[in-house]
């Protein structure tokens, strides 16, 4: 059996000239042809990941830190009002100033008061609840103006009406 120069021989094991040149110019260079990566851009791909990292987990932190300034936001509004309301019902005395804490299940909170008389009866009450926060005080002041409720009476004060109609 005759092949020709371009083939190989099965039996003989060889190659001709023409096969060798043939498959010498179709086959990649040793350097074109990579089994892996280079340690650059390992460590370029290592510098990109921890740095994706310590920015996600910045901004984890950051979330933390909003959600606790804004819980506190929410317990000192609540804190503010409910005092404010103590002051507006004659519960706590309009003087010029106090000051005191809360009590157990708002321990850490403390408040002080404000008020400027404004008119006849009328105050101007600033109530400003403090807490500390990682190391830096949290601070929220709300403000109403206020009867004096000594003035304007209580509803235990007031007499009931006979009932004969006499």
């Amino acid at each position: 059996m005759k092949l020709r120069s371009e083939q190989w021989a099965v039996g003989s094991g060889q190659w001709d000239r023409a096969s060798v040149r043939a498959a010498r110019c179709s086959l990649p260079t040793r350097h074109s042809h990579r089994r892996g990566l280079s340690l650059i851009e390992v460590l370029l791909a290592m510098t990109i990941f921890f740095i994706a990292i310590v920015a996600i987990s910045r901004l984890v932190d950051m979330g933390t830190d909003y959600e606790l300034e804004s819980r506190l936001h929410a317990t000192g509004a609540r804190l503010a009002q409910a005092k404010l309301a103590e002051f507006e019902t004659g519960i706590e005395t309009l003087s010029e100033s106090s000051s005191g804490e809360f009590g157990d299940s708002d321990a850490g909170w403390s408040w002080s008061m404000n008020s400027e008389l404004q008119g006849t009866n009328l105050y101007l009450v600033s109530v400003t609840v403090t807490r500390d926060m990682k190391g830096r005080p949290f601070t929220l002041t709300l403000a109403q103006m206020v009867l004096d409720p000594a003035a304007k009476g209580a509803a235990a004060e007031a007499a009931r009406p006979d009932p004969s109609g006499g």
